[in-house]
Parts: C-alpha cells; structure tokens; sequence
C-alpha cells in the first residue's frame, strides 16, 4: 500500500503546463511542519496534480495558502551537476483540499 496525507502550505504559486495531448499538469511545494521532532523542522515537498483537479489548484492556490493532499509517494533518482546522487521524494495527488480560501475583494 502505498498512500500519504499531508497539511501543509505552499512556498509558492503552482506552476502549470500541459502535456502535447492536453492533459493538465499543475506542480507546487507543501511546507509541513514535523510536530514530532525536538528542533522545528519543516519538510518540502514537491506535489504533482493532473487534470481538472490540476486546473482547479493552479487556480485558486496561491503561495501561503494551506491545502490538505492526499496521494502516493514516488521517489526518483537523478545526478545534479556536482555528479552527487540525489534521491527526492514527490508526490502524486489523488485529491487537493484547499483549506484556506482567497479574501473576496471588497469583504
């Protein structure tokens, strides 16, 4: 089983693309506070989100606002520029919660 639920905010605004069929493709990072650690720790992490759940994130999410996303985890592997193995850890959301709304203009 693989399944991951997280809280956190985004450190900044999503970033869309499309694939050459079309497809949605949004992406942001969560900052989630580790409540178990001794020392204030936050972990980022980067999250991919397809389709109209995509669209809907690149538009009402914004950098600050907090959203809960539920999904699966996927590590990569690739070799930065220095020639250091890295390993990230992204996620694929299956669903988006935004948690905090835009102030209406006016209100």
């Amino acid at each position: 089983m693989n399944n991951i639920n997280l809280i956190g905010r985004l450190t900044k605004d999503p970033e869309m693309r499309r694939t050459d069929e079309g497809r949605s493709i949004c992406t942001f990072t969560l900052a989630v506070d580790d409540t178990f650690s001794k020392e204030d720790r936050t972990d980022f992490i980067r999250v991919t989100v397809f389709g109209n759940q995509g669209d809907n994130c690149e538009k009402y999410l914004r950098k600050g606002f907090l959203a809960g996303v539920s999904g699966r985890l996927r590590s990569d592997v690739y070799t930065d520029a220095e020639g250091v193995t890295r390993y990230p850890v992204n996620v694929t959301a299956d669903r988006v919660q935004f948690l905090q709304w835009p102030e209406r203009e006016g209100a």
